[in-house]
C-alpha cells in the first residue's frame, strides 16, 4: 500500500491514478495524518445468460419457408456483387 500527501496528490495526480490503476491502495495524508484511502473499483461480476430461454430456440423454426436452391444462388450472386 502507498501513501501520498495531499500535495502530491494535487501535483503529481497522474501518476497515483496510474498506481490506482494497477490495484494499488493508496492512501492520503494530511500534515502526517492518514485522512483517506483510494483503492481500485473491483470489476462488476459478469451476468451469465441462460441460452436455454433464447428467443432463437425457443422460437417455433418449423413453419418457416425453405429457401429453394435457385433463391440461394440468386441471393448469393446479388450479395456477391454488393461486396
Amino acid at each position: 500500500m502507498k501513501t501520498a500527501s495531499v500535495r502530491e496528490l494535487r501535483n503529481h495526480y497522474t501518476t497515483v491514478m496510474k498506481w490506482i490503476e494497477a490495484g494499488e491502495e493508496v492512501k492520503i495524508s494530511k500534515r502526517g495524518k492518514i485522512i483517506a484511502r483510494l483503492v481500485p473499483e473491483r470489476p462488476k461480476a459478469r451476468r451469465k445468460v441462460d441460452w436455454s430461454t433464447s428467443a432463437a430456440l425457443t422460437r417455433d423454426k418449423s413453419k418457416w419457408p425453405m429457401i429453394s436452391e435457385k433463391d440461394r444462388e440468386e441471393l448469393f450472386e446479388y450479395l456477391k456483387g454488393r461486396w
